[in-house]
């Protein structure tokens, strides 16, 4: 196992490159070792290290004596009475991690300490232990895209410029906009509704306008005549956000159907084990690029009708 930890480290660490260092992570994560073995502290010590060398988040204080304390969620992801009154003896932490390693299985479950509600749980055999941290690894860039996605803060003196989006719209009124950039960029254009429980939408790209490079000076329209794209039903203040990047983002998570106008965001959500090996290498988080864009942001006001 230690000798997995070792080897495993030294290929993960090369993919990311050393400017990343000295970011700021996204969440404040405690990780802890359920119920605390040799081995399960291994494991937990590797996650550690990855999460804090790669800047996918910063590492907080542990509470002492967890291995004492019940962590019980249901089928929801619901934490229990006891797990409860658990994560609110938790201050400044957003996030915990629970790792154990018995019985000849490896678990990892997330938990949102704000919310008390796992948002992910896999366990595979301890054979497969390297793919279950790359698979952990990998959902945490995910939310951590998510989240930046949804609260970068917006700048004035970002490079694209929108035209024709009004403050206020009419439930159900058809939305239509340009962007244009003053240099050669590529453009992501996400609506975040102004409802918590809403996932964000990518506005642009999309399937029918698949190719986000903008060249300077050239005007978008978004979304293109081929798609339509509508005020809610439902009174709200809605916000659409422009990021302008000289480099593609492509590891960003996406839900759709193939006949969907546009891609949803993927959201936090409670997974069931999985028993198909995936890749063994993780892919280098995103959120600093996209923390570091410019970027517009236009808040409107939707009407009922």
């Amino acid at each position: 196992m230690k000798r997995f930890l070792v080897l495993f480290a030294v290929a993960v660490l090369s993919v990311f490159s050393a400017d990343r260092i000295g970011t700021t992570p996204v969440y404040k994560i405690a990780i802890e070792a359920y119920p605390s073995t040799e081995e399960s502290r291994a494991l937990r010590d590797f996650i550690k290290e990855q999460i804090q060398s790669t800047g996918r988040g910063q590492i907080v204080v542990s509470f002492p004596s967890s291995e004492s304390k019940t962590w019980e969620f249901d089928k929801r992801g619901e934490a229990t009475t006891e797990t409860k009154t658990n994560l609110q003896s938790l201050t400044q932490v957003d996030k915990l991690v629970l790792v154990s390693l018995e019985d000849g299985e490896a678990l990892v479950s997330f938990v949102d300490v704000l919310h008390e509600t796992l948002e992910y749980r896999n366990a595979l055999p301890e054979t497969l232990s390297k793919t279950l941290v790359a698979d952990f690894l990998s959902y945490l860039d995910k939310k951590n895209i998510y989240l930046a996605l949804s609260h970068t803060g917006s700048s004035t003196t970002s490079q694209v410029k929108i035209n024709s989006l009004k403050s206020t719209y009419v439930a159900g009124e058809p939305i239509r906009f340009e962007i244009e950039t003053a240099e050669d960029n590529y453009v992501y254009v996400v609506l975040v509704p102004e409802n918590q429980k809403g996932e964000p939408v990518l506005l642009f790209p999309n399937p029918i306008q698949s190719d986000n490079f903008v060249k300077k000076g050239e005007r978008i329209t978004i979304p293109d005549k081929r798609i339509s794209f509508k005020a809610a039903p439902t009174p709200s203040k809605d916000r659409i956000r422009a990021f302008v990047t000289r480099e593609e983002w492509k590891e960003y998570q996406l839900r759709g159907k193939k006949e969907d106008s546009f891609y949803r965001l993927l959201p936090p959500a409670v997974t069931g084990t999985k028993t198909l090996a995936r890749s063994l290498t993780p892919p280098p988080t995103i959120t600093s690029p996209i923390e570091q864009s410019l970027v517009n942001e236009w808040e409107y006001q939707i009407l009922s009708r």
